[in-house]
């Protein structure tokens, strides 16, 4: 029995680095977009934004060069998040808030995104 006591929380702790190690992945896996995230409210966004607000998009298009990163920083009281489907997939986590999620756009095309929370929400980039 005080074996068993001694292993379980050991197991118990490797069991959960192995779950946060899988959910910790930022990127979109795709060759099309690359993405990284963060909830720091103070860093600066480096390249165009896309400010989530009012329950919309600003700008609702948005026109950009390829390997251009787009912040989407969420200023609304409710959650939102970003989400394309298909061959110009990516996708923002829900975020709060004060939190950002940047998406590195690396292929010229047409990105229509809404928010899978609100699909009201509708948004634009165009890669060329």
């Amino acid at each position: 029995m005080t074996s068993l006591r001694r292993t379980t929380p050991l197991a118990v702790g490797l069991l959960l680095a192995v779950v946060l190690a899988a959910c910790g992945s930022s990127s979109s896996g795709g060759s099309t977009v690359t993405s990284s995230g963060g909830s720091d409210s103070t860093s600066s966004a480096s390249g165009p934004t896309v400010t989530i607000q009012n329950f919309k998009f600003q700008p609702a298009s948005l026109t950009v060069k390829p390997g251009t990163k787009v912040t989407f920083i969420q200023e609304d009281s409710v959650p939102h998040n970003a989400t394309a489907k298909g061959a110009s997939a990516f996708h923002t986590p829900t975020l709060s808030k004060g939190q950002k999620y940047t998406v590195t756009f690396t292929k010229p095309g047409t990105y229509s995104y809404i928010c899978t929370i609100h699909p009201f929400m509708h948004g634009t980039i165009v890669v060329s």
